[in-house]
């Protein structure tokens, strides 16, 4: 927040899948004259942080194959390119799937 505006947004949740805890970063979005201010690295290390100290194994998101920009906040960030998901959006483009573990799981 800026006084009363809102120039960022972080929206994120956290469920079971399959035998991991898993956290989703679902949009992260800040106003374009905010930009280039570290705040979406700021609401993105809050959200894994706040993901963490519930036992999250992991968090995952997508984002477009060409934004450059997201890609490398979130490299920096320590997530790694999971897989590519072909004409994911709506608008036909493609997108990566983008993974952060949080802790090593053990299996039985």
């Amino acid at each position: 927040m800026d006084g009363e505006q809102c120039v960022g947004v972080i929206i994120c949740k956290l469920d079971k899948h399959r035998e991991a805890l898993r956290g989703y970063i679902a949009m992260l979005a800040v106003a374009k004259e905010y930009r280039k201010r570290k705040i979406g690295t700021t609401l993105v290390q809050k959200s894994i942080l706040a993901m963490k100290e519930q036992n999250a194994d992991e968090v995952v998101l997508e984002t477009e194959y060409t934004n450059a920009g997201a890609l490398s906040l979130y490299q920096h960030l320590g997530f790694i390119r999971d897989k590519r998901l072909y004409r994911y959006y709506l608008n036909g483009v493609d997108a990566f799937r983008l993974k952060l573990f949080c802790r090593t799981m053990v299996k039985n």
